[in-house]
């Protein structure tokens, strides 16, 4: 009964004003036609306006109410539109396949823990290094983590006219180039860049990643810092030298964090390291009711 409310509670209050408006018109009217001037003939042209007025806020309150319950019928019983069922089968997809990879990366876990190795594949884009090999070829998101030189637009403006339109010229500048200098200090700033949809190829070597049209290539041994974030599904590398840090993204990023950090830290810190605790191999149910080695409660979406 709560959800017919949304259209039930406007109905009634619009056509409840709708009749109170009425008699007052109606009461305004008579006054004007018995000739005596009073408040009430003054506002009798008001009530009229306002009679269709409360009628059409009423009307639009009513069918978007309507709607809405109606489209909350329609879920409950399963009667989706085209668009609702792609998008519902778009996310039931997602959380298919995030399950699937944190399984993937807990029988990985599992199997280096067991001093097993995983078994290589074939990538015939990238030349392997002497003794390389790969395991892994995934979709990720790629970003590097930089600032960079951003000139503000704008320059010095030379305005003619009277005083009173060269004043305003000169306000209008300087609020102007206030405007850019912010915008182009807000761009210039350390922030990830390079957003994009790229390939990861992960090897007993490197991280070797697709972007922009080419392999760029991260080995371990160039690493100083891993943070595998696999709560966000998330990889942050950093490095030695002048190259930007490196974040990965996205559903298969738990496997990479796994061999990624068994290429920096070994058997230790695969066993050890506090980002991979989400992987857990003990499925036993804490006291908030969440599985330790489950996934994260969202996928990436």
């Amino acid at each position: 009964m709560r959800r017919h409310l949304r259209w039930v509670v406007p109905l009634a209050a619009g056509a409840a004003g709708v009749i109170a408006l009425l008699l007052l018109s109606s009461a305004a009217s008579a006054a004007t036609a018995d000739g005596t001037v009073t408040a009430m003939s003054f506002a009798s042209p008001a009530l009229a306006l306002a009679v269709p007025a409360v009628a059409a806020v009423a009307i639009v309150l009513t069918v978007r109410g309507a709607l809405r319950t109606f489209r909350d019928w329609r879920h409950r019983t399963g009667r989706l539109t085209a668009a609702e069922r792609g998008a519902e089968l778009a996310r039931v997809d997602r959380w298919t396949a995030s399950e699937i990879a944190w399984r993937d990366a807990r029988h990985l876990r599992g199997s280096l823990l067991e001093h097993r190795v995983p078994p290589t594949i074939a990538v015939w884009e990238v030349v392997p290094q002497p003794g390389e090999v790969f395991f892994y070829d995934l979709p990720v998101e790629y970003e590097r983590y930089y600032g960079q030189s951003v000139a503000p637009g704008g320059g010095p403006r030379f305005f003619f006219g009277s005083p009173a339109a060269m004043l305003a010229g000169l306000a209008v500048s300087t609020v102007s180039s206030a405007s850019a200098r912010r915008s182009a200090e807000a761009q210039a700033r350390d922030q990830w860049r390079e957003h994009q949809h790229g390939r990861l190829v992960v090897s007993n070597q490197r991280l070797i990643c697709l972007a922009g049209g080419q392999w760029l290539s991260f080995p371990y041994s160039a690493m100083t810092a891993v943070h595998p974030e696999i709560a966000d599904w998330a990889l942050v590398c950093e490095f030695d030298g002048l190259s930007a840090p490196l974040r990965l993204r996205g559903v298969a990023v738990p496997l990479a964090a796994v061999m990624t950090l068994f290429g920096t830290h070994g058997l230790d810190g695969v066993a050890n390291h506090p980002g991979l605790r989400r992987l857990d191999a003990d499925l036993a149910t804490t006291g908030t009711g969440t599985a330790t080695g489950a996934p994260p409660l969202t996928p990436p979406g």
